[in-house]
């Protein structure tokens, strides 16, 4: 999670001109170290994957129920560690609608 003095800041370098809003959206995963995607717009995406290619970033796929991620070149071992406590939590999060918590009953009526 990026603070919220960095983002006034990549706010500011954009409004007086000395960044470009591709340029702050590749600085704010630098600075967060890494980007768990669910969805992004197409703008973003090609400023992220331009910095991929150049080497600035790095990006994993999704895999199974492993989510996508862009992340700093050296914090692969933070890219995995996140990447594996969402799948933890999505996996939590089915087991507890299909099967509730013990001594826990649903009743329709």
């Amino acid at each position: 999670m990026i603070s919220q003095n960095d983002m006034e800041y990549l706010k500011d370098m954009v409004e007086r001109g000395e960044m470009t809003v591709d340029e702050a959206n590749v600085e704010k995963v630098l600075t967060q170290r890494v980007l768990v995607v669910k969805s992004l717009p197409k703008s973003v995406r090609a400023a992220l994957n331009a910095a991929v290619r150049d080497g600035k970033l790095r990006h994993k796929k999704k895999e199974g129920r492993k989510p996508e991620v862009y992340y700093h070149p050296n914090f692969e071992y933070l890219a995995n560690a996140e990447r594996n406590r969402v799948e933890r939590e999505m996996i939590a999060a089915l087991l507890g609608v299909i099967a509730p918590p013990e001594g826990e009953v649903n009743e329709r009526k």
